[in-house]
């Protein structure tokens, strides 16, 4: 049977891999007696796991749940480390609530948006992949009832760059620390936003403009043009990433009536005369 491999809290794990299954497959594990420890389940079969040998690792990668919603995965018994292999950047559903699986210990997701109930955690490690500080993903430990947005501050600034991305973190970093030291909040329905300016070479990848109010939070990543910033003097790459920055806010702005855009772009240093 076919397995996958994914480094979990420093180690590599195999999970069988679920997805690649035929029906002969599917019979011969929920018969079989000896624990799967780790396995991996699309969300589409989530529904087949209470009748499945209890994993201790359970890989999660997309699709639909059925009816049952995520039911199955809080039924799950001994689960201790929880893999959200896939991104949501669409979707308002409810995503996985933390306080309903109390014997995990560490979950690594793909996404923030995956788990935003991260507020409810029970106490297990969180590592966030699209988080970055300093180049490194951002691992959140969570004391029961401790809030992501506390452990966090407000605005996020990042980026992924293909050659670029020293000389935009350059700029960025100084206005994350005088973020940082101002830690405002710059509304009231929103917990976080990330800006993550991106500057590639292929013009195919798509941008990503999410603001969910009810997951209260904000994912931009709109293009700042990979030939023209490469070929830009210092002080043009300076404007290229304020331009960024503030056609982000702008977006929030329209989704977010609570958004403080001039204060913002103001304390960003995005202002028209910048």
């Amino acid at each position: 049977m076919e397995t996958l491999e994914k480094t979990v809290n420093g180690k590599t794990l195999r999970f069988l891999n679920t997805e690649a299954f035929d029906p002969e497959d599917w019979a011969v594990l929920s018969a079989n007696h000896f624990p799967a420890r780790n396995l991996s389940l699309s969300l589409s079969d989530l529904e087949k796991l209470p009748h499945l040998p209890a994993p201790e690792a359970l890989l999660l990668t997309g699709g639909d749940p059925g009816p049952a919603g995520f039911e199955p995965l809080y039924a799950a018994k001994g689960l201790k480390t929880l893999v959200l292999d896939y991104e949501e950047t669409d979707s308002d559903e409810d995503g996985i609530r933390l306080d309903r699986l109390p014997e995990l210990d560490y979950v690594l997701s793909r996404s923030n948006l995956n788990i935003y109930h991260l507020g409810e955690a029970s106490g297990p490690i969180v590592e966030v992949r699209n988080f970055w500080r300093g180049g490194k993903a951002v691992k959140i430990t969570l004391a029961p009832g401790e809030e992501l947005a506390r452990r966090q501050y407000f605005v996020i600034l990042s980026t992924e760059g293909e050659g670029a991305a020293v000389k935009i973190m350059e700029i960025l970093n100084p206005i994350q620390a005088a973020l940082n030291e101002m830690d405002k909040r710059y509304s009231s329905q929103l917990d976080r936003i990330a800006i993550i300016p991106f500057c590639i070479s292929d013009p195919t990848v798509p941008e990503r403009r999410y603001v969910s109010l009810k997951k209260r939070c904000a994912d931009l990543r709109l293009r700042i043009d990979w030939a023209d910033f490469v070929r830009a003097a210092p002080e043009q790459r300076r404007l290229l990433c304020l331009e960024n920055l503030r056609a982000s806010a702008a977006y929030i702005a329209k989704k977010d009536a609570s958004f403080h855009l001039e204060e913002f772009l103001a304390d960003v240093g995005a202002t028209k005369d910048s």
